[in-house]
């Protein structure tokens, strides 16, 4: 519990205070606002592999999810606003600071849908491998996609010009609610395999055999 939250204080400091004060109104920019949106699936993903531990009926499982899916969402939400905020004092000149209405409700929605379906999958994967096979994978996939986002100027120009054309405010808002959808239907179809498959079996209780009476007691008993 204290790990859980000293790493939720890190990531509210550095997301909402300092990196804010350090790219100043650039950090307006949709694809930044697209950035902090997921920031709830790297909670999600590895507290999603450890949800099918310990847990046996479905409500277990659904209220464990859920406030999973809670957390991230909302650490996503007090950070992003931390943001604006840092960018008022720092920047605003007396003046607050807004993000774009539109793309931050989309990016929102998409970042709960999204959170859902990862921790879904994550619990998922956890049923037939173990939880840290399950958060190496995902931190695979978390890498690979830094990798591409940071090294994406070395990509061809063809990719270069296609990115460029979908990273607009417009494009981003557009492709955050397709993306709310698609995670939501993801999300509703992972649970109900969850709910479906077998849950991990209990080793047996230890129960104590009944010593076999001796000789002696047999004849005193007689």
């Amino acid at each position: 519990m204290a790990r859980s939250a000293l790493i939720v204080l890190l990531t509210v400091l550095a997301f909402g205070i300092l990196v804010p004060w350090y790219k100043g109104v650039s950090l307006l920019d949709a694809r930044m606002i697209a950035a902090y949106g997921l920031l709830a699936l790297l909670f999600a993903a590895p507290a999603g592999a450890e949800t099918s531990a310990g847990l046996r009926s479905p409500r277990e499982v659904l209220g464990r999810l859920a406030a999973i899916v809670g957390l991230g969402w909302g650490v996503t939400v007090v950070t992003l606003v931390s943001a604006m905020l840092t960018l008022s004092i720092v920047y605003g000149r007396g003046t607050l600071v807004t993000p774009p209405y539109q793309l931050c409700a989309a990016v929102l929605a998409c970042s709960l849908a999204g959170s859902a379906a990862i921790a879904s999958m994550s619990a998922v994967l956890a049923r037939r491998l173990s939880a840290s096979s399950v958060k190496a994978i995902l931190r695979a996939m978390f890498l690979l996609a830094l990798l591409a986002f940071a090294f994406d100027s070395r990509l061809p120009d063809s990719w270069q010009i296609f990115l460029a054309e979908h990273a607009t405010r417009r494009a981003i808002t557009k492709l955050a609610w397709e993306g709310a959808v698609v995670f939501g239907v993801a999300a509703i179809g992972l649970v109900i395999l969850l709910l479906r498959m077998p849950t991990p079996q209990q080793p047996f209780a230890n129960i104590p055999m009944a010593e076999n009476p001796t000789e002696e007691e047999d004849e005193q008993r007689r």
